[in-house]
């Protein structure tokens, strides 16, 4: 009889196996502040009620967001860690919502993908939710209940802090990526529902969908204000920056793909290169994962050749020193992302034994209901 030892044993000897398929580094460093950023962060998400008692809070922590905002951000201390931390958590508690029911409720994810879009229209200055979970409009059942509830009252203190005493410049270039993300939400589930199983037609079209889902963009925005700078529009969203950033992107779309394969398997989910690979081209899954990983190595050794020929462009093209060192960081940042982020997946309780017990069977993560309160779905049934 197999063991659940025996089981996590091997899905780690997998997980480990195909990483071995990646070319670049699992990170460079890590923040000195991650731990407290830890702490920090199961105190505010449990402020505005996201959890449902201790062992939720023990489920959350286990993911160790702390050390894959850490990886990101290694120079990143105090205050700055805290909150970059706070939006990572707020990502994945935002992301959990889809695995069950209202991932496949397009209707009913425009409704909270439109709350979510209201809140970056308020003025940073305008009075907040309340923090005490009572005063959130809430029923103690954890369910989202409109603008006041937990997912959307901790969105908009995350919202306000992140943008308060930042450039016009870069609260609008943050609020474009975060636009991408939350809309990409609809389109999955548009997807789900749709002809053909909702089986995206090729890894293309995967990308295409999951540059926006997989929430790189305002990681990357996030560079700059801990760094002390804002990038010029012209350089931010021009040759070969936007480019370099699309290609960070791509890695780790390709990377996550291959570290939450049997997660998203258990899950059913068809949004995963590697799925798609299989499913289109044939041959076992094994091969699509090599291929997966050779795109994801080809993307990388692009940016680098890239990034070193940068210096001598910015040079000629008569950019000051000063701000070549601003783009140098910035690079920096893209960096540490994609490498951060396969160090995150090989240390995460998210892809192991625990994270595909944790979504098999159609169970979902216990925070995962906070934006299914039964009006809400009864509405859904209706429309959707």
């Amino acid at each position: 009889m197999t063991t659940s030892a025996s089981r996590s044993h091997a899905r780690q000897s997998a997980l480990l196996r195909r990483a071995a398929l990646f070319d670049f580094p699992a990170s460079a460093g890590l923040s000195p502040d991650a731990e407290a950023a830890r702490l920090h962060t199961v105190q505010w998400l449990s402020r505005f009620g996201v959890f449902e008692g201790s062992e939720a809070v023990a489920e959350y922590d286990a993911l160790r967001f702390d050390v894959l905002t850490g990886l990101f951000y290694p120079g990143a201390r105090g205050a700055d860690l805290d909150l970059g931390n706070d939006l990572v958590g707020w990502y994945f508690v935002f992301d959990d919502q889809f695995d069950g029911e209202l991932g496949h409720r397009p209707e009913t994810v425009a409704r909270l993908v439109a709350d979510v879009v209201r809140i970056t229209e308020e003025p940073l200055n305008a009075p907040g939710a309340p923090l005490a979970r009572e005063a959130c409009g809430n029923d103690g059942g954890g369910g989202y209940d409109g603008p006041g509830g937990p997912l959307l009252a901790s969105f908009r203190d995350l919202w306000r802090r992140i943008n308060s005493g930042r450039s016009p410049v870069w609260r609008a270039r943050f609020r474009h990526h975060w636009l991408e993300y939350v809309h990409s939400y609809h389109r999955e589930a548009l997807e789900r529902t749709g002809s053909g199983g909702g089986m995206p037609r090729s890894v293309d079209a995967v990308l295409a969908l999951r540059r926006h889902s997989i929430g790189v963009q305002p990681c990357l925005d996030l560079n700059e204000p801990f760094g002390g700078y804002t990038l010029p529009d012209a350089l931010h969203g021009g040759r070969p920056l936007a480019a370099m950033r699309e290609a960070t992107d791509d890695v780790v779309v390709f990377t996550n793909d291959i570290a939450s394969l049997d997660k998203e398997l258990a899950a059913g989910d068809v949004h995963n290169s590697v799925i798609v690979r299989r499913e289109r081209a044939g041959g076992d899954l094994e091969d699509a994962v090599r291929h997966i990983a050779g795109l994801a190595n080809a993307r990388y050794r692009w940016f680098e050749k890239t990034a070193a020929r940068l210096p001598r462009m910015l040079s000629r093209a008569g950019v000051a020193a000063p701000v070549r060192r601003d783009v140098e960081s910035y690079v920096d940042g893209m960096r540490n992302v994609m490498c951060g982020n396969l160090g995150w997946s090989l240390r995460t309780a998210r892809y192991d034994e625990r994270g595909i017990e944790a979504v098999s069977q159609g169970r979902q993560r216990p925070w995962a209901y906070l934006a299914e309160s039964d009006a809400l779905l009864r509405a859904g049934r209706t429309t959707g």
